[in-house]
């Protein structure tokens, strides 16, 4: 009992060892099953690491072009507010909160066409929309 005592108390205290010992067997274990399974083994790893890059390329490539979609949505909400602030005197500070509810659901609503959001608003402030 006193020499299992003993023994936990190194391997606690120099785990490292045994750890080492196992990746070395485990190491040779792969050599001797062949070099050859080891080449494909690591193939697929590469390969599967390389599908991973592409995809979270395209997943980047994705959120880029959906920010500059919202972006170029946002400067065109911006940009007909000032035309009808500048034509039309209509100030977005002084608008009602029901008006500024409605205006925020009609962005929602016609997030991908900037044309159609621009005549609502047109609609909605009773100015001429003109393409």
């Amino acid at each position: 009992m006193l020499a299992l005592k003993k023994a936990w108390v190194w391997l606690k205290k120099h785990w490292y060892v045994p750890v080492l010992v196992l990746l070395v067997l485990v190491g040779g274990a792969f050599s001797l099953l062949g070099f050859s399974k080891n080449k494909k083994l690591i193939k697929m790893l590469e390969i599967n690491k390389e599908s991973y890059e592409k995809q979270i390329k395209v997943i980047e490539e994705n959120h880029e072009a959906e920010i500059k979609k919202r972006d170029a949505l946002y400067a065109t909400y911006v940009g007909t507010m000032k035309k009808l602030h500048k034509e039309h005197g209509v100030n977005l500070n002084n608008l009602s909160k029901e008006k500024k509810k409605k205006m925020d659901e009609m962005v929602k609503k016609y997030k991908g066409s900037s044309e159609e959001l621009a005549k609502e608003l047109s609609e909605m402030f009773g100015v001429d929309y003109v393409e």
